[in-house]
């Protein structure tokens, strides 16, 4: 009966804590989707891509840090001025 209780105290302690850590990784990789979702461009070459990235490191609303497909540079990429918004 002693281990039942300690046991439950400690999911009731672990359990806010997790439940935000859940949040705030699918609250992440919802907003990753999103910027992936638009072209960028490279700023060395010009060429206008879709990453296929799996980790991406956003710099911002319209920057990320990305290797372009074209001149396999890593470069900070941006949305395509021209875009529809």
């Amino acid at each position: 009966m002693g281990y039942f209780v300690v046991a439950l105290i400690i999911v009731i302690l672990l359990l806010p804590s997790t439940a935000y850590k859940v949040y705030q990784w699918r609250s992440s990789a919802e907003s990753v989707k999103k910027l992936i979702s638009k072209p960028f461009v490279c700023p060395n070459c010009g060429y206008r891509f879709y990453t296929k990235q799996k980790v991406i490191f956003p710099i911002g609303e319209n920057k990320a840090y990305l290797k372009c497909p074209e001149c396999n540079k890593r470069d900070v990429c941006r949305r395509p001025y021209d875009m529809d918004s």
